[in-house]
């Protein structure tokens, strides 16, 4: 059996020379994603001379793909948060966070904290949705009974759906709509530059106003 050897120690062999010839041509985010793999086979003690690399080069591509996916999603979950659609905020985050799992299936580095966050986006962003929902029904009720003369209830009615209305916007706006999805970072000597950060940041602007109270509750009924 081969001798484990550390990953400064495999560039000098001629199979790490080689490896570092062909990562030249591949992207920050592949690399960093090679790298790590390759960190990770040295921590476990399964980095030799002649570790085969071939699958990583898949895998790498495939982490890179996931993670431009994770950003995607990101910033569709930032518009539908600015647009006040929590259910498909809630699918985005959703997507993220898979996104985000299979980058690290496939050897890339992605912080736990960074899918929790996502897991938590999708808690709050369903709140949000349950409470819109609810706002929605009052604002009907109200609607009908200010149609039907009765005044007082109609005015109840759209003082609840404006209340529901902004606790589903605040739920909303707790939603990660920023940070960083998918940070590759792999500590290494090496002479690879291992530190790839994608930059999704996306300012949204949630609209907490809310037009449940301009129903007209002013209607005048003839007898």
């Amino acid at each position: 059996m081969a001798d484990p050897m550390t990953l400064d120690d495999f560039w000098q062999t001629e199979n790490g020379q080689q490896l570092q010839t062909d990562m030249a041509g591949m992207s920050d985010a592949e690399q960093a994603t090679m790298l790590n793999q390759l960190q990770q086979a040295a921590d476990n003690g399964d980095l030799h001379a002649d570790f085969n690399t071939d699958d990583m080069f898949l895998d790498s591509q495939i982490a890179e793909a996931k993670r431009e996916d994770a950003e995607y999603y990101q910033a569709e979950q930032a518009k539908a948060v600015e647009d006040g659609d929590w259910e498909k905020a809630e699918e985005m985050a959703s997507n993220a966070e898979y996104a985000m799992e299979e980058v690290k299936d496939h050897g890339g580095d992605v912080a736990d904290s960074e899918i929790l966050d996502a897991q938590y986006d999708q808690m709050d962003l369903g709140n949000a949705d349950y409470h819109q929902e609810i706002a929605d029904d009052k604002a009907a009720s109200a609607d009908a009974y200010a149609a039907s003369g009765d005044l007082d209830t109609a005015a109840m009615y759209a003082d609840g759906a404006a209340g529901e209305a902004a606790t589903a916007a605040d739920y909303g706006a707790q939603a990660d709509q920023g940070g960083t999805y998918a940070d590759q970072t792999v500590d290494t000597s090496s002479t690879f530059d291992a530190t790839a950060t994608v930059d999704t940041s996306a300012s949204a602007v949630v609209d907490t106003s809310s037009s449940y109270s301009s129903i007209d509750t002013s209607t005048t009924t003839t007898e």
